[in-house]
C-alpha cells in the first residue's frame, strides 16, 4: 500500500524511532515523501538537525518506558523500528538499547492495534551483524542460521527473536541492512578524505570483501517492507551487487573523487596495539578500536544478498556505489565537512 498527497486525520499515522539519526532521517523522509503522517520519537538530547521544518511530530520518549511506549504508539498504523545502540562498552549496554527498546514498542504495539484491522505492522531495523559473517562467494541468506560473533550482532539477534515469539495481532518484519553510508552519514567521512589524497585503507588481509548500500536505499527499502502486507520474518537488502571487493571499492571511490587511488593495507594488529595502548574503556567507545569493531575486521567478510527482498517487495536500489559515492561527496562538501 502506497498512501499519497496530504497530512489529514484519514491518513496512516506511522510511528518512527531513531528519526535523528542517519538512517532514520531518511526514513522520515521516505515516509514524508510518500504521504503518510509520521510520529518520531526523540531523546531530550537529540539534535533536530535532519528534522527541522519537516512536517512530523516529535515527542519525546523513553523508549525503555512501558507507559511512554503506549503512549508514543496510541492511534498509529505501524511502526518502523530503527533506533538502537552501535557502539557501546558493554553487552548489558547493547541489550537495554536493542533488545528491552524492542520488548516494550511490542507490548505497546500490542495494546495500540489489537482490533485494528488496518495496521501495517511492526517493522524492525536488525543488521547483517545478526547473521555473522558472509564471504564475497557465500553471501549471506534469510534461511542460513544466525551465528552472531559480535555483542552488537547478538543483541539483535535477540531483538529480532521477539517478533516471533509470541502470537500477535499484527505482522512484524526485520530489515538486516549491511554497511550503510550516503549523506548525514559521518562514518565513511574518513574514508572520502584518505581518497581525496589518493589513498584507501585495507585494514587486514583476510576479509573479502562487503556489501554497501547508500542510506536513502535502505530508508526506501524499509517503507517498502511496511508496505508490502505479505512480507514477514527477516530480509536482507543490498544495492543490487551481492558485495564488492576492495578493489572494486576502490576503483567506486576512484571514480568519485576523480583521481587514481592507492590502496594501503592496515595490519590488524597495529589496531589492536592502538586498542590497549590507549586503554579498554576508552576503545569500547571508539567506533574504529571498539572490541566489536575489530572482531568484525577479523573474518571473511560481509556481504548479503537482497533477492527476497526484491522478489516479495519489487524493492530496486536506485544507486551502486559509485553513483552513491559520488552524491555522498558532494553532500560533505556542500555541508563543509571535508
Amino acid at each position: 500500500m502506497t498512501v499519497r498527497g496530504g497530512t489529514s486525520q484519514d491518513t496512516p499515522l506511522i510511528a518512527l524511532t531513531g528519526a535523528t539519526g542517519f538512517l532514520g532521517s531518511h526514513i522520515a523522509d521516505t515516509l514524508l515523501a510518500r504521504g503518510y503522517r509520521v510520529r518520531a520519537s526523540v531523546r531530550a538530547t537529540s539534535s533536530l538537525r535532519w528534522l527541522e521544518g519537516k512536517p512530523l511530530e516529535t515527542p519525546t520518549v523513553d523508549l525503555t518506558d512501558p507507559a511512554a511506549c503506549a503512549g508514543f504508539l496510541a492511534g498509529t498504523h505501524g511502526l518502523i523500528h530503527c533506533a538502537g545502540m552501535v557502539t557501546a562498552p558493554s553487552e548489558d549496554i547493547y541489550r537495554a538499547a536493542n533488545v528491552t527498546t524492542t520488548a516494550r514498542l511490542l507490548e505497546a504495539a500490542t495494546m495500540a492495534w489489537s482490533g485494528v484491522p488496518d495496521n501495517l505492522g511492526f517493522i524492525l531495523i536488525s543488521s547483517l551483524a545478526a547473521h555473522g559473517p558472509a564471504a564475497l562467494d557465500r553471501p549471506a541468506v534469510e534461511t542460513d542460521p544466525c551465528r552472531p560473533i559480535t555483542a552488537y550482532g547478538r543483541s539483535k539477534v535477540a531483538a529480532e527473536e521477539l517478533l516471533t515469539a509470541d502470537r500477535r495481532p499484527f505482522r512484524t518484519a526485520a530489515l538486516r541492512p549491511p554497511s550503510l553510508y550516503g549523506p548525514r552519514d559521518a562514518e565513511f567521512l574518513l574514508l572520502f578524505r584518505l581518497a581525496l589524497r589518493g589513498w584507501t585503507g585495507h585494514v587486514g588481509r583476510r576479509m573479502t570483501g562487503l556489501s554497501l548500500v547508500d542510506g536513502r536505499d535502505a530508508a526506501e527499502a524499509a517503507v517498502a517492507l511496511l508496505e508490502h502486507q505479505a512480507a514477514t520474518g527477516p530480509y536482507f537488502v543490498d544495492d543490487g551487487r551481492a558485495g564488492y571487493s576492495w578493489e572494486a571499492m576502490a576503483e567506486a571511490l576512484a571514480l568519485a573523487v576523480g583521481r587514481k587511488i592507492r590502496s594501503l593495507t592496515v595490519p590488524l594488529g597495529l589496531l589492536k596495539m592502538v586498542a590497549l595502548l590507549v586503554g579498554r574503556d576508552r576503545a569500547n567507545r571508539s567506533p574504529l578500536l571498539n572490541h566489536d569493531r575489530i572482531r568484525d575486521l577479523e573474518t571473511d567478510g560481509w556481504v548479503c544478498d537482497g533477492k527476497r527482498l526484491a522478489r516479495d517487495t519489487g524493492f530496486q536500489a536506485g544507486r551502486n556505489a559509485t553513483l552513491g559515492f559520488a552524491e555522498t561527496l558532494e553532500f560533505y562538501r556542500k555541508e563543509k565537512w571535508l
